[in-house]
């Protein structure tokens, strides 16, 4: 069974900001590029047999600087990692009570199906691509250790779909920024998440 770590991106402003930042790339600020450099120390001694970053820069420079202790690591980039789509949410407050009362009925009536418009993606599409991305890993580096830098959504659905729970499940699996995650075999119970100790 391939063994997963799983690494948010640091802080950026919009996190501090409590923005949606959804796929707009908002750079890393100083706080998330010391985040970054302590993750890479934490992760310094451990195996890394080959590393997945979404290609928005707060996860490919987090990607990076983690990897700079491990140089001969395969770096594959790639797109389906990024973070749910918000469309016309993307660079907006987290306030609900300012969302359209219509859209909060919607949101209410189907909140893993909803979509928001100008190319927003459901938490359903999220863990699709999710789904797809931990099968692709699992069945080409068996028995290794990967390394996956994506964004709170996908991450917490990515644990989901790992322990084989349903999508509402979510909401029990927080994803701090630049907190390493590991998940690993346990015998027969399947696998085991664990934070790394700070």
């Amino acid at each position: 069974m391939t063994r997963f770590i799983l690494l948010r991106h640091g802080q950026t402003d919009w996190n501090v900001e409590r923005r949606y930042q959804g796929q707009a790339d908002i750079q890393l600020n100083a706080v998330g590029v010391e985040q970054a450099y302590k993750a890479a120390e934490a992760l310094r001694d451990e195996k890394i047999d080959v590393a997945y970053s979404s290609d928005l820069s707060r996860a490919l420079d987090t990607a990076h600087a983690v990897l700079k202790y491990h140089a001969d690591t395969e770096l594959i980039v790639d797109p389906l990692l990024r973070e749910r789509a918000f469309g016309e949410l993307e660079g907006t407050f987290y306030q609900r009570d300012l969302l359209n009362p219509t859209v909060r009925k919607q949101i209410d009536q189907d909140p893993y199906g909803y979509r928001f418009e100008n190319g927003g993606e459901s938490l359903r599409d999220v863990y699709a691509r999710a789904e797809n991305v931990y099968r692709k890993i699992s069945d080409e580096s068996p028995d290794k250790t990967v390394l996956v830098v994506s964004h709170g959504t996908f991450l917490s659905l990515f644990m989901v779909i790992m322990k084989g729970l349903p999508i509402s499940a979510r909401k029990n699996f927080v994803v701090e920024n630049a907190a390493p995650i590991f998940v690993g075999p346990n015998g027969k119970t399947g696998p085991e998440i664990m934070a790394h100790p700070k």
